[in-house]
Formats: C-alpha cells, structure tokens, sequence
C-alpha cells in the first residue's frame, strides 16, 4: 500500500499537439509564428548519449529509424518535471509514439545528488538533467525537449473553448479540491463542478483532473488522464479556423519552451502531422509485473528491474 502524500501540483505535457497544431495549420507560414516559441540551447555534449543508445539494435533486422524528444510537464511551485513523455517520432513504421515514465521512479542522480524520483531530476539540474537522466535509465538518444508549466495548460485549454470529459465519481471527489488550488496559484477565480459525469471543463477543471493521484489506479490514472486530455486537446485544433490561425499563436506558444530549432520543429511537425493520421501509439514504463512498490522513511518510489523494463520499452520504440 502506497504512502499518501501531500498534494503535488500535477500537469499534463501537450508540447506535441501545439507542435501538430502549428505545422498542421500554419504550413509554410509557420516560421512567422514559431518565433513566438522561448527557444533555449541545451548542453548536448552531457546528456548521457551512448553510442549505443544513438544506434540501440544497429545490427538487428528491422530496427526501425526513430527521432525521441522528450516532453515535459513542469511544476515551477514544487521546480519538478511531474510529467515525462518520450515522443517518438518513427519515420520507418511512419508513426507516433508516447511513452509516458513513471514520476516516481527510484533513481540515482550521482555526482553526491540524492538517490531520489525521477521528476525530481530537473529539481536538481534542470532541462538539462532531466534529459541526460532519461536517457542513462532507459539507454536513449534524446538531444531535445520542449516543457510548458501547467498554468499555461490552463490557458490553452481555456482558448480553446474547455473540453467535454466524462467525470466519474472517483475522479469527482478528488477534482474540484485540485481545482481549488489552481485558483489560489494561479489567481483566478475557483469554478468547481456540481456533480460527476459527461460535461465541459475549462483551463482549471481540466487541469485538476489531470494532476490528483489518489483515485484507486493512483499514479496510472494520472497519466491514463493526460493522455486522454492530450488527444481531445488535438481534436480541438483541428477544429480551429484559418483565420484564427494568428491568435491561436499568439495565445499557445508563448506558453512553451523547447531546444528545437524552428527548422527541427517544422520538420517534426511535417513528419508528425502526416504519421499522425495513423493515430498515436502510447504506453508506459516501469511495466507492470517489472516494478514493485517500496516505501522508504515515508515515502513512496517505484523501484523497477531496469534491464527488463529498457528491453520492452526499446522494442515498443524501435520494432512496433
């Protein structure tokens, strides 16, 4: 049984339908917008990039040719990244990928760090760390991020007009007190829901129900929450008019900030809009049956059989 612990401020990454959005609709005009984007230069000389992990399998017939970035989700009140998703954009099978990684998982940051949980790998170091920490634990080649905070997810959902989620009475008891705190950090007006079930959430509420983790699938549902937030906030897009394309930008890129280039993010985006139409392909890691759960002076890791987890985590990457 898991400690309970304090509430943590929880967001959901939607880095890769903005970058959809913005080459999807804005195309070849897209270079007008993306300067609206914070654009930072990452130390790539110290990420914990192998040259195996720049060619996992090279050797292994099928291999498929795969550029990874990871997304983060950023809590700047806690100065941790509570949402890690591996975007994988795979050119060979012609697909999306997301791999969403555990916050809690139990990791040794080194150099006299503490031994503590993944999310607090940017607590720690930054964008910086919080990549060459992923791609020691799990033998990847990432070079790029892009983050956003979840006050500006809560603008973006908010401009977007909210979105319909079927609320269930779990969900319900948790949601409206996360809501509450938005309100206070944020500044805005609190706005709870009434009852459970199919309704319109704004920027706040929506927000809220992607951050608690204390319903019966704990930290599962959280992420099983925002993935599902994510593709609505997609089909959201779509459905935004030409002519709306420069106050869409104006309103959802300053919130964003990422070490992609704009020519990276429009070949991303190019690449991603088209295997996109293929759907998006999601799963998790730790895996369930690799991991067990251990509480340690109070608090609770996932600590998880790191080979076995990397192995299945790589064939998802590279050979689905």
């Amino acid at each position: 049984m898991r400690a309970r612990k304090k509430k943590k401020r929880k967001i959901l990454p939607v880095i890769l339908l903005i970058i959809l959005f913005i080459i999807v609709c804005f195309g070849v005009t897209a270079f007008s917008y993306l300067n609206k984007i914070k654009t930072v230069k990452i130390n790539d000389k110290n990420l914990g990039v192998t040259e195996e992990s720049k060619m996992p399998f090279n050797n292994v017939e099928g291999k498929h040719k795969v550029k990874n970035i990871l997304l983060m989700g950023v809590d700047n009140q806690e100065n941790a990244s509570d949402s890690n998703i591996v975007l994988s954009i795979d050119s060979t099978a012609k697909k999306i990928k997301m791999s969403s990684l555990m916050r809690d998982t139990y990791v040794d940051l080194g150099e006299g760090r503490p031994i503590t949980k993944l999310n607090y790998a940017y607590h720690y170091g930054g964008c910086d760390l919080s990549v060459k920490t992923v791609n020691e634990l799990f033998k990847l080649d990432i070079t790029d991020y892009v983050k956003v905070d979840f006050e500006g997810l809560m603008k973006i959902i908010d401009y977007v007009g909210g979105l319909e989620i079927n609320v269930n009475e779990q969900e319900f008891k948790y949601l409206n007190s996360y809501a509450k705190d938005i309100a206070k950090i944020t500044n805005t007006k609190y706005t709870p829901i009434s009852a459970p079930g199919k309704q319109l959430l704004n920027g706040q509420q929506a927000t809220a129900y992607c951050r608690f983790r204390y319903d019966n699938n704990f930290d599962y549902g959280r992420t099983k929450r925002q993935r599902d937030v994510l593709f609505k906030l997609f089909n959201k897009f779509k459905e935004i008019p030409v002519t709306s394309y420069p106050d869409t930008a104006a309103n959802i890129l300053p919130n964003l900030e990422t070490s992609l280039s704009q020519l990276e993010l429009i070949e991303l985006g190019v690449n991603a809009s088209l295997y996109g139409k293929n759907g998006i392909a999601e799963t998790r890691c730790p895996y369930d049956g690799l991991k067990s759960d251990a509480t340690i002076k109070g608090i609770y890791y996932m600590k998880w059989d790191q080979d076995k987890n990397v192995e299945k985590l790589h064939k998802f990457i590279y050979f689905e």
